[in-house]
């Protein structure tokens, strides 16, 4: 049998309305959905080893956000933020008639997912959270937390979000064993770096009220979810993750020794084992 990576089309591109479209890699069969959602940095690609690992039985939906890869690349601005990127992947799955959908988010692309659950309620049927902050008050680190400060601010925000220090950024969120991760496709070009850097910016500066409302989704969530960390992530301590995991009534936390934040890259085996718990659990419901 065909292995799911060589069941991928090649990009779709999927209109959602407002001028805007989503790139996106369908391996199409399967009976169940199952949409992975990159982090930023980030790439579809960045997800490729889970599908290699993934088993036969999934149909595997795997988008660049806006303002990534070849998806629509908006002014920075509010159309990329998390709220936004959910009503466009909702757009998208009602157009390619899917209904219900496992949905594994990484990093920001949690966010995106728990927005989507505030959005369908009906649609997202499990949850996977890979090293994804959803709290409004989750610690800045110093230097980001200068972020809000006047003049200071714009100073920091071109030194810590430049394209190289983005990269370098990337090369140092890989825990043990080192995975070598290619750090110019998770920050891309010129204009998607800017996207990232746009995300980054609005949401230091505005953590409380954008994170607000992933937090409330947490705490509504009804169905099976998992949340996975890695021990060595610099980015998010683990006690952001377990934070993560007890405000969801149930929820598993798995935390992976020597793993660091970029984990479709550096543990894919793991995740696809907690998918296909995921995915058992749907069928044992």
């Amino acid at each position: 049998m065909a292995s799911l990576q060589s069941r991928l089309r090649a990009p779709q591109c999927i209109d959602v309305g407002h001028g805007n479209h989503f790139s996106l890699l369908d391996t199409v069969g399967g009976e169940t959905a199952l949409l992975l959602l990159h982090g930023i940095p980030g790439h579809r690609r960045a997800w490729d080893k889970v599908v290699d690992h993934l088993p036969a039985g999934y149909r595997v939906l795997v988008p660049d956000l806006l303002g990534f890869g070849d998806s629509s690349r908006p002014r920075p601005g509010p159309r990329l933020h998390a709220a936004a990127q959910a009503k466009g992947l909702v757009a998208m799955l009602d157009r390619l008639g899917i209904p219900r959908v496992i949905v594994v988010g990484h990093d920001f692309g949690g966010p995106v997912a728990l927005w989507m659950t505030l959005i369908r309620p009906d649609l997202v049927t499990q949850l996977g959270l890979a090293a994804s902050n959803a709290m409004p008050d989750t610690p800045i680190p110093f230097p980001l937390n200068l972020l809000k400060t006047p003049v200071v601010g714009g100073l920091v925000e071109r030194a810590t979000m430049s394209p190289a220090a983005l990269r370098m950024m990337v090369g140092r969120g890989v825990g043990r064993p080192k995975v070598d991760i290619d750090r110019r496709a998770y920050v891309g070009d010129r204009r998607q770096a800017r996207a990232i850097r746009a995300i980054f910016t609005m949401s230091l500066r505005n953590l409380r009220d954008l994170y607000t409302p992933t937090r409330e989704a947490l705490a509504a969530l009804d169905i099976p979810t998992f949340v996975v960390w890695g021990d060595r992530d610099p980015f998010f301590d683990v006690e952001e993750g377990r934070r993560v995991a007890d405000a969801v009534a149930g929820a598993s936390f798995t935390v992976l020794k020597g793993a660091g934040h970029f984990l479709p890259d550096e543990r894919p085996q793991e995740l696809v084992d907690l998918i296909a718990e995921l995915s058992n659990t749907q069928s044992a419901a």
